[in-house]
């Protein structure tokens, strides 16, 4: 400000104008460090969270023994893991979080305990590893056969047993209990792995995932029609830009006459999973509120042990990421008709080691 301008203006004016402004650099001051509060406070739960420290794998050696004079000769460290002629260590930086898709089509409401708490028809991990800055996914089937804890129907503890994975889900509230049983059941499946929170959504609130990021794009490889909830949805080959009716039925329809239809919904799922975190990417580029936003507006069908301050630590800390369908991991196995005449997908387990691996671990050098 001149001097000229000065002279113009009331001493009075002055004054106003310089609290006004010592007003705004004030409030712009308390956004920054609440930001950084709730990044801080978010990273430090984040960690805190998990029940294990890591993975309790066995040294598995699957070539020729290795160069075990050299092996000697280094002090061997708790949670390090000889595999392929190779010691690995599990990387305690990475964050691992379980996503859920639960087939129900209302608002989350939690039910008496017993075995009416929905199945649990997408089951994804997501990995963040700040090492190499990218983002994994991997998908389980529904139907995969593991350990879980099975109660009746007034919610009493049974024992547990071998079962298809998704039913985890449905022993419990709905909600926070029956997604705290699946945290359990998945992590234990991948040899007690740490898992830093969980996220389930209702199956129902597909349409408005679709919308909240102004519709989803993919490209199919063949046509796709199908109904679902009175809802029709045709597609050609090529690329795509989804209604929300068409997402809904994409990602939810499937054929229950047709052998290991699981599977193909689960390609599906994949397909527009990994399109639809391109496009929040640069939705949330535009914007860094674009993902609290989001899970204001899903709230209803939401269930969910991740806080505010966790979700700004994620959203502020993980935009650099590299993400792309080559990230996208799958749980292989076979599927057959079981002794109950159900669908049961028994998994690799030298797959599954290979993958923990391969994701969760970096090779000691």
């Amino acid at each position: 400000m001149n001097e000229d301008n000065k002279k113009k203006w009331p001493k009075r004016v002055r004054n106003v104008i310089i609290v006004v402004l010592s007003v705004i650099a004030l409030l712009a001051l308390i956004g920054i460090i609440s930001f950084g509060v709730l990044n801080a406070r978010g990273k430090s739960n984040l960690y805190r969270k998990a029940e294990s420290s890591a993975p309790t794998l066995e040294s598995i050696q699957t070539e020729a023994q290795g160069d075990v004079a050299a092996e000697e000769e280094r002090t061997w460290e708790k949670g390090w893991v000889r595999y392929n002629d190779a010691i690995y260590q599990y990387n305690e930086d990475i964050l691992t979080f379980l996503i859920m898709g639960i087939d129900k089509m209302g608002k989350v409401q939690a039910v008496d305990m017993g075995i009416d708490g929905g199945q649990a028809d997408l089951i994804i991990l997501a990995v963040f590893n700040p090492h190499t800055k990218n983002t994994s996914l991997i998908t389980i089937n529904r139907n995969t056969m593991t350990e879980i804890d099975v109660y009746d129907d007034n919610g009493e503890y049974i024992g547990s047993g071998k079962g298809q994975i998704c039913l985890q889900h449905g022993y419990g509230d709905g909600a926070e209990i029956s997604c705290e049983r699946m945290k359990k059941a998945v992590s234990n499946l991948f040899y007690n792995l740490p898992v830093h929170g969980y996220f389930s959504i209702n199956m129902g609130a597909i349409k408005a995932i679709n919308s909240a990021v102004g519709g989803v794009t993919i490209n199919l490889e063949e046509d796709f029609q199908a109904e679902r909830d009175g809802i029709k949805a045709s597609l050609q080959k090529g690329s795509n830009t989804l209604t929300d009716d068409q997402a809904h039925v994409y990602v939810t329809y499937r054929d229950t006459t047709e052998f290991d239809s699981a599977t193909n919904r689960l390609n599906r799922q994949k397909k527009y999973i990994a399109a639809f975190i391109s496009k929040l990417r640069e939705e949330t580029a535009k914007d860094i509120t674009v993902p609290i936003k989001i899970y204001n507006e899903l709230s209803p069908y939401i269930v969910t042990d991740i806080t505010v301050s966790e979700i700004t630590y994620m959203a502020s800390n993980t935009l650099d990421y590299t993400f792309d369908f080559d990230n996208i991991y799958s749980l292989e196995g076979t599927t057959v008709i079981g002794k109950t005449e159900h669908e049961e997908f028994s998994y690799d387990p030298d797959q599954l080691y290979d993958m923990i691996i391969d994701i969760f671990y970096e090779k000691v050098e």
